[in-house]
């Protein structure tokens, strides 16, 4: 009967580690290009973190890194860029050529300073974003479409004031 109870013990603990590591999985592929958005060193350090976990605590810990980093650390022009690049290269290959001249003359159209302030460096690229948004929607990009949906909360906020501005 002992051996019975410890397997349903073993067993009971499977469950809970599958179940936190597939909350930590969506976590982190819901948030990592806004993670990357505020500097390609933290995205590294938190994959790593993910890459390398295999408790529940590991797990915990890798949710709470991306929390911490979503919470205190500001976007950052090449953190944007580069985030913009690695989701870009998801839709592009979906969009028609107008469209891609559309993206292209956009994105080359920013002078992506690295020293621009926080609000004055995501209200830059929010054009972007909002255009990748569109095309993944438009072209059933269903992963980018849910870290849209999921990640950088200050597109949403953007869009909202723009629909109040604009009413």
């Amino acid at each position: 009967m002992r051996d019975a109870k410890n397997n349903w013990h073993a067993s009971s603990e499977q469950i809970a580690l599958k179940q936190i590591k597939k909350q930590a999985e969506q976590f982190w592929a819901a948030s990592k290009y806004d993670v990357m958005a505020r500097g390609y060193a933290s995205y590294k350090q938190i994959s790593a973190r993910y890459r390398d976990a295999s408790t529940a605590a590991d797990y915990e810990a890798a949710m709470h890194s991306i929390s911490h980093t979503l919470d205190a650390l500001p976007y950052t022009m090449k953190g944007l860029r580069t985030s913009i690049e690695h989701m870009w290269g998801y839709v592009s290959k979906y969009v028609h050529e107008e469209e891609r001249t559309m993206f292209q003359q956009l994105f080359d159209s920013l002078e992506w300073k690295p020293d621009a302030n926080d609000l004055d460096t995501f209200e830059a690229t929010t054009p972007l974003l909002l255009l990748i948004q569109e095309f993944a929607v438009k072209y059933d990009v269903t992963y980018i479409e849910k870290t849209m949906a999921n990640s950088f909360p200050r597109l949403a906020e953007s869009c909202q004031l723009n629909q109040i501005q604009d009413h």
